[in-house]
């Protein structure tokens, strides 16, 4: 009987490893094969994950020959090669979110909300950590990614706002407004939450502006501004 029980724990134990590592929108490191896997989430595009892996869309196609772009199927798992330029950490045995924290300039509440990690103490050796530089910061807001490619800017950082809404407008250097916008963080203050911004650049923009809007007065508040 108690081998019974015992054998019933151990596979109960399998599969629960098994469904944390099917997670979408997480990456795990295969050790035997030297690559990544990331697990497709809501809304992935071919693209937009050889962008965020810094590798050639023709090299995600290339190890995943019978992978559809126009078809991507939520959970299936894709391979990545690694980029040697991509700053990550692969969770060891006994590792702690803040154990990992005190190896890079991002704190704790940053790497959970940038990893979006709704279970920090449930990280599974051989999942892969994301430990982005930090390009711009003030009290609420932190910008940790920041690209311009074929007219389009990404931005992605983490944010503890009210409400978690993250407001952008492109601008000139004279003041000009030319386009406005807004994104939510996955969670507003006072947690830290993850938040992106993908969006043309217009015309004549030199300036984007990141801020909150404060809700007694409309005014900007936590405004980083970054050249274009």
């Amino acid at each position: 009987m108690k081998i019974k029980i015992v054998l019933v724990l151990v596979i109960l134990c399998l599969l629960s490893a098994s469904i944390q590592a099917m997670v979408p929108g997480r990456t795990y490191y295969d050790s035997e094969n030297k690559h990544f896997r990331y697990i497709i989430k809501p809304g992935d595009t071919l693209y937009d994950i050889s962008r965020i892996f810094k590798i050639d869309l023709s090299e995600i196609q290339g190890l995943n020959y019978n992978l559809n772009p126009e078809a991507l199927k939520i959970g299936d798992d894709i391979i990545i090669s690694i980029n040697k330029n991509l700053n990550y950490y692969v969770v060891q045995s006994g590792d702690t979110i803040w154990e990992i924290s005190l190896t890079s300039n991002l704190s704790a509440n940053d790497i959970i909300a940038y990893n979006r990690l709704e279970k920090p103490s449930d990280i599974l050796v051989g999942e892969v950590i994301f430990l982005p530089e930090i390009i711009a910061v003030n009290n609420n807001i932190k910008i940790l990614e920041f690209e311009k490619k074929y007219g389009v800017l990404y931005i992605s950082g983490v944010a503890r706002i009210f409400e978690a809404t993250i407001n952008y407008a492109f601008e000139t250097t004279a003041g000009e407004i030319l386009k406005e916008g807004f994104t939510t963080a996955t969670i507003g203050a006072p947690d830290w939450g993850r938040f992106d911004i993908k969006d043309n650049i217009p015309q004549r923009a030199e300036i984007i502006a990141v801020f909150s809007i404060s809700a007694k007065d409309g005014s900007r508040q936590d405004e980083i501004r970054m050249n274009l």
